[in-house]
């Protein structure tokens, strides 16, 4: 999910890509944002870039590579 935070895609985008339900995603984006101590979805982009976390994996549609 955090490569798609990376991305600038809004919640209910990740949702419809992911074929899950928008809150889980809202839950999902909340704890990512705390995890990395940061307040903003472009803070935790940048962090994604900085640690390398920003392509998705092909053999899962929201996992990391």
């Amino acid at each position: 999910m955090l490569p798609f935070l990376a991305e600038g895609m809004r919640n209910a985008e990740i949702a419809e890509r992911l074929v899950v339900s928008q809150k889980t995603v809202d839950h999902h984006v909340s704890a990512i944002l705390r995890k990395l101590g940061v307040r903003t979805r472009g803070e935790a982009g940048a962090a994604a870039s900085r640690l390398g976390l920003t392509e998705v994996s092909a053999g899962s549609p929201g996992g990391l590579a």
